[in-house]
């Protein structure tokens, strides 16, 4: 059990430089960043389970968003501190940058060093979990959190990059109808892929077509689904 803190600029720093170091040395261990210097405890004391396992980012929500509750902790005041999901980052370094065979695999440094600036905030791991279940509600999350801590999903890169559809619930649930495998409980086969008819980037272009001449915002998911094109029929 570890006491939930935040980093201080200086712990982001070393933070930041173990993830550069690690690209040319995958076999180093993760630096010891306890020390008072590099990170500081909430004003609220929160107790999380450090060497919990999660099987999804799904799970990984829902157990912060349990924590924050139980402690009284207010969503607003959690999702823009950049430090706090940071330090869980590197609390849970093991789960989010797994060791294999070859050692760590380190992808881009906002994947683990949270950014303020949306357009970077999310595609960190945890900050962009927790948000997009707070915001969403798990139903309308499933195409975005069924999957590994560390995999990032081309539902996230596409569609939580949009602030303008990321925020309207009736997009996110007629991404779901169509995409969503409820006997599978996973993504149709294909969804994402570019040559496919009425594919993800499809969906997202014809978003932008309908707002021209609809108010998608105040339209109904059920409605959206019947101005959609043929090539969507085989969503359906």
């Amino acid at each position: 059990m570890a006491r939930l803190k935040f980093f201080t600029d200086e712990g982001i720093n070393e933070f930041r430089n173990f993830l550069v170091e690690l690209k040319n040395n995958p076999e180093l261990n993760k630096p010891d960043l306890s020390d008072n210097k590099y990170s500081e405890n909430l004003q609220t004391e929160i107790i999380i389970e450090e060497n919990k396992i999660f099987s999804s980012r799904m799970e990984l929500a829902e157990y912060l968003t349990q924590v924050f509750q139980d402690a009284g902790v207010k969503i607003t005041d959690v999702i823009p501190n950049d430090k706090l999901w940071t330090w869980l980052t590197y609390l849970w370094f093991d789960q989010i940058c797994p060791k294999d065979s070859s050692g760590r695999k380190i992808r881009e440094v906002v994947k683990y060093i949270c950014s303020t600036d949306y357009k970077k905030y999310y595609r960190h791991f945890i900050a962009s979990t927790f948000r997009i279940y707070v915001t969403l509600g798990k139903e309308n999350s499933l195409l975005f959190l069924n999957r590994p801590l560390n995999d990032h999903g081309d539902f996230i890169e596409q569609l939580a990059s949009r602030q303008e559809i990321i925020s309207n619930p009736n997009l996110i649930r007629v991404a779901h109808e169509l995409y969503w495998d409820k006997s599978e409980n996973k993504p149709k086969r294909g969804a994402t892929d570019r040559k496919k008819p009425g594919n993800l980037r499809r969906l997202i272009k014809f978003f932008g077509q309908i707002e021209l001449t609809y108010d998608i915002f105040s339209m109904k998911p059920d409605e959206i689904v019947k101005k959609l094109p043929k090539e969507f029929d085989i969503w359906k």
